[in-house]
Parts: C-alpha cells; sequence; structure tokens
C-alpha cells in the first residue's frame, strides 16, 4: 500500500480507495454502460438492416405484383356473368 496512491473523498467522509479499485470499477463501469446502450442499438441495426436498405419494400412491391398478376389470370378465367331480367 505504500507504493499506491490513495485518493481521498473530497465530501469529507474521509474514506480512501486505492487507484487500482478506482480504476476496475472504471473499467467495469465502461464495459456496462457500453452494453447497455450501444450493443442493443447496434444489435437492432444489423437486424434490421433490409428495412433500412430498401429490400423490404422491393419485395413486398414485387409480391404485390405477383398478387396483382394472378388476380387479373383468375379474372379472365372466370366466365362473364349476365343478368337478363324479363319483365
Amino acid at each position: 500500500m505504500s507504493n499506491e496512491k490513495i485518493i481521498k473523498n473530497q465530501f469529507g467522509l474521509n474514506v480512501a480507495l486505492p487507484k487500482k479499485t478506482i480504476q476496475e470499477i472504471q473499467k467495469v463501469v465502461k464495459q456496462e454502460v457500453e452494453n447497455i446502450s450501444v450493443n442493443p442499438f447496434l444489435n437492432y441495426l444489423d437486424e434490421n438492416n433490409k428495412v433500412f436498405t430498401g429490400q423490404v419494400a422491393k419485395e413486398i412491391r414485387k409480391y404485390q405484383a405477383q398478387i396483382y398478376n394472378l388476380g387479373q389470370v383468375m379474372r379472365q378465367g372466370q366466365p362473364k356473368t349476365t343478368f337478363n331480367i324479363k319483365v
């Protein structure tokens, strides 16, 4: 303890912590803050990359065109109904 610097609390509580302990606390806090704030956000961006690049919108338009074309083909194959009302 003779070669470690002791940092005294400035608030008058006269509590001394070794410098190594403070460095370890700073390291742990930095890791936890990084895990809380940055990593979930980056994971969200990675998981939803297709949305942000427009690939999802392109797929939706492709499927809408397929549905429309299928509907057109089905409507052309059905006989037209006519109403013959004789009065």
